[in-house]
């Protein structure tokens, strides 16, 4: 049976080119709503920070413009014009009234600062810390700068970080700190700053921490260092700027959404992570639930198919694969009945239908082989009379001119040859036998004419091939009538035989007359020509040797006629009885 596709096959294709568009189409669908839900929590997570971050901008802005405010009061003002021309007592309330005002301003932002106000000019320092009035003049020189500064360190010592902030009067002393006449010193914990982080945490916003490039991180107080450390460090190897950032990163194993911005006061990054898994989980989960469907619903299709398959596709294909043995020539051929199909009823019916053209063939194919016996016998009976009119013909002729020796020795060649074609029994012998009786032939020949030579040269091998009676003696009889006797002088008849894998060639070859083309056609046109056509005799003994191996052997058995090497014919008999790739050359089937 050809390879065709089934019908299994057939709708495995179609299911999956049906599943695999729908697939994508929802791949699509579902990659289009995680980037909305992105751009979304993208947004979101911004709005929220924004908002966190402008808390802290707006309570340091409050802080720093009433450090400015500080340093131009007029309190303070006042204290140096005391200084000049006031009494002690004067002096000493005045003082008290400025400690009160810094003290009132340290909380009025909400957050607890710590405010040092230093006149150089009195050389008084008023502050709200007990630990900020043994400051140094050279110190506080030293340490003003424009705008808020992390501290970590005091004079080389490591103290409780803080941020600080500086307003000095006047306004140019930052660039020259020893003209400076008046020093405001504002500062307040990071743990404000944790507070509002908190704050927003709690919220259920994020996990949000500052951040900056030299001082490290501060962060709110549940942060969890294992999974923001991976965060840490890839903002250590980016280059931070100033502008609004979104990015994903890998944080404890978990993709996480990150955005920073920056504040423009303290000059740190407010940093803050969304785990993406937590957004996007009821979208996940719709697509694990529909992957999972699909891949149900094609198992079950799978499985449906396979059930058409084994109950339709293969008892049709053994039905169609058992019709075309049977076109082939098995008649033995039978369906085998596994299981209650519905096709039970008609696998029984075929089973019973080849049975029955079995039965007939056999009895067809026993007729036939009766049919070709009788036709091999009478086949035979043609050729006896014929070869005994010959051989009384030539007696006639010896015991005419008194070679009494040709005569006997014709007489008992001739008994042997009827000796050998009476026994009717069986239709065939072995090539030994029909060579053995060549042998007798050709000595009649030989001495009815005195110039006939011969030669027989058949492997070993081959002597005990089963041959049909009385194949040869046509052709070597058909040699020496046409090919030697009209020739002048002495002639020879060859016989030889070859074998190659299940074909077997026996070849007659004379040195006579030979024949041209036109001869050689009408030759094979002669030995192949139907019962009913009349040859006018012409080649009726090699027609009947023709006819009994095409009878007997495979197909391509049959009489092959050429010019020999010596100027006169050369037949030659091909026997296939099976083997391999047997073939006669071209120039053998002219």
């Amino acid at each position: 049976m050809d390879k065709k596709v089934t019908i299994f096959t057939k709708i495995v294709v179609m299911i999956i080119g049906l599943l695999v568009p729908v697939m994508l189409l929802f791949a699509l669908s579902n990659q289009t709503a995680v980037r909305v839900l992105e751009d979304e929590m993208k947004t979101n997570n911004l709005n929220k920070l924004r908002f966190l971050y402008q808390q802290m901008e707006a309570k340091i802005d409050q802080i720093s413009m009433n450090s400015i405010a500080m340093s131009n009061d007029a309190a303070i003002r006042e204290l140096e014009y005391q200084h000049r021309s006031g009494s002690y007592y004067e002096r000493e309330r005045l003082l008290q009234m400025i400690l009160d005002n810094i003290t009132l301003q340290s909380g009025i932002s909400g957050w607890m600062t710590d405010i040092t106000v230093y006149s150089r000019l009195t050389k008084d320092i008023i502050s709200t810390s007990s630990t900020s009035v043994d400051l140094k003049e050279n110190l506080l020189l030293r340490q003003i700068a424009k705008g808020w500064n992390y501290a970590t360190l005091d004079n080389g010592k490591v103290v409780k970080p803080e941020f600080v902030w500086y307003a000095v009067h006047p306004i140019t002393a930052f660039e020259e700190p020893s003209e400076a006449k008046l020093i405001v010193k504002t500062s307040f914990s990071p743990s404000y700053l944790q507070d509002l982080l908190d704050q927003y945490k709690a919220d259920g916003q994020g996990d949000p921490f500052l951040y900056h490039p030299e001082h490290g991180v501060i962060s709110n107080r549940t942060l969890n260092p294992a999974s923001s450390a991976d965060l840490i460090r890839y903002l250590d190897g980016q280059k931070m700027v100033s502008s609004n950032i979104h990015f994903t990163v890998e944080m404890n194993g978990r993709t996480s959404l990150a955005s920073y911005m920056k504040l423009n006061n303290l000059g740190w990054y407010l940093v803050d992570t969304v785990p993406l898994e937590d957004i996007l989980t009821p979208v996940i989960k719709t697509r694990n639930l529909f992957y999972g469907s699909t891949l149900l619903l094609l198992l079950l299709s799978l499985f449906a198919s396979y059930m058409l398959y084994r109950n339709v596709q293969v008892p049709i294909r053994a039905l169609v694969l058992h019709v075309q043995r049977i076109k082939r020539g098995d008649y033995s051929s039978r369906v085998k009945l596994n299981g209650g199909t519905e096709f039970s009823f008609l696998i029984v019916r075929f089973n019973e239908m080849a049975e029955q053209i079995q039965d007939l063939l056999e009895k067809v194919v026993a007729e036939q082989l009766r049919s070709r016996e009788a036709v091999l016998k009478q086949l035979q009976s043609q050729i006896n009379p014929h070869f005994l009119y010959n051989c009384l013909f030539y007696i006639k002729n010896m015991a005419r001119m008194g070679d009494e020796e040709s005569v006997v020795a014709m007489a008992l060649n001739l008994g042997e040859y009827f000796r050998y074609t009476t026994r009717l029994g069986n239709q065939s012998s072995t090539l030994e036998e029909e060579l053995s009786l060549i042998v007798n032939y050709l000595e009649i020949q030989n001495l009815r004419m005195r110039r006939i030579a011969y030669e027989v040269a058949v492997p070993e091998e081959m002597k005990s091939l089963v041959v049909p009676r009385l194949m040869l003696q046509p052709l070597v009889e058909n040699a020496i009538l046409h090919g030697i006797e009209p020739k002048d002088g002495k002639g020879k008849v060859s016989i030889t035989g070859e074998s190659d894998d299940g074909e077997y060639r026996l070849i007659v070859t004379d040195d006579g007359v030979g024949m041209d083309q036109d001869g050689l056609t009408y030759m094979k046109r002669a030995v192949n020509r139907s019962e009913n056509e009349d040859e006018n005799g012409i080649g009726f003994g090699l027609w009947n040797v023709n006819q009994r191996v095409k009878l007997m052997y495979r197909d391509g058995s049959e009489l092959f006629f050429a010019n020999g090497p010596d100027g006169g014919l050369r037949v030659m008999i091909v026997l296939r009885t099976g083997g391999g790739d047997s073939h006669v050359s071209a120039n053998d089937r002219r």
